[in-house]
């Protein structure tokens, strides 16, 4: 009888923690408006990782889990490279969950 509550009890806890990290996360969407493929880096600036750096498809969506603030807000960063020497960075503060951060890279 004791096993039986105490499998009980770590399957309680268990839940719980994955039912914690689940909620300590935003989940968003960057979007390339433009017609072009574009060189992309997301950062998440909560955490300070880089969620990607690659080539992005023109007019697709990228979904994203960003780390929450305090605040419990998302704040992420999108480095794109135009060309050799022109680039853009844009900085997206208080993200909430089911944001969608568009861009044109030519703009």
């Amino acid at each position: 009888m004791k096993y039986i509550f105490i499998i009980i009890f770590l399957f309680s806890l268990i839940f719980n923690i994955q039912k914690a990290n689940t909620e300590d996360s935003i989940s968003a969407s960057v979007v390339n408006l433009s017609e072009m493929n574009a060189q992309i880096k997301v950062t998440d600036l909560v955490c300070n990782v880089i969620l990607h750096d690659d080539l992005m498809d023109a007019k697709s969506s990228l979904p994203i889990s960003l780390c929450k603030d305090e605040e419990g807000f998302g704040q992420v960063e999108l480095f794109i490279k135009i060309g050799c020497t022109k680039n853009k960075t844009i900085t997206k503060k208080k993200v909430t969950d089911g944001k969608k951060i568009p861009f044109l890279p030519t703009k």
